[in-house]
């Protein structure tokens, strides 16, 4: 009888742990796969934080006596910060939909800037300030550690 318990005891366990092993490693997956999420969800808010900081700072403008040349000068760092800000959207969002949303604005912004400059008779290529021309360079350079957090 005894004989028969340690036997059906050991049976037991030797069908118990592949499920328990199973459990410990989804439970592992599972946790690595939130630390992976947190850490793009970080690098997603602080690109969308560094976007939302340089479009502030690049429209707030001394007036210049045009109305047109001063709506411009903010509303270019203006749409220049909807295009970041959507562009964090396609590095780290998963949602198709809001990805297409997210190309949508990239390119409505853009056509919305060179309409912008060409009103005011400006070559397209010619940026509005330092702080247009140096957007996509700095972010350019985070874009190693971005493409690390997928």
């Amino acid at each position: 009888m005894k004989k028969t318990f340690i036997s059906g005891a050991l049976a037991l366990l030797v069908l118990a742990y592949p499920a328990h092993a199973s459990a410990q490693q989804a439970a592992s997956a599972d946790k690595a796969e939130r630390s992976h999420k947190q850490i793009a969800e970080a690098y997603f808010m602080a690109e969308n934080q560094a976007a939302m900081s340089k479009m502030m700072r690049d429209m707030a403008v001394k007036p210049s006596g045009n109305v047109d040349a001063d709506f411009t000068a903010m509303m270019i760092p203006h749409h220049q910060g909807a295009v970041h800000m959507a562009e964090a959207e396609l590095h780290y969002g998963h949602n198709e939909k809001l990805r297409r949303i997210a190309r949508n604005i990239i390119a409505g912004q853009r056509r919305q800037i060179g309409a912008m400059k060409a009103a005011l008779g400006r070559p397209l290529s010619e940026g509005t300030s330092s702080a247009t021309q140096s957007g996509h360079a700095s972010q350019g350079g985070a874009r190693p550690a971005r493409n690390a957090a997928r």
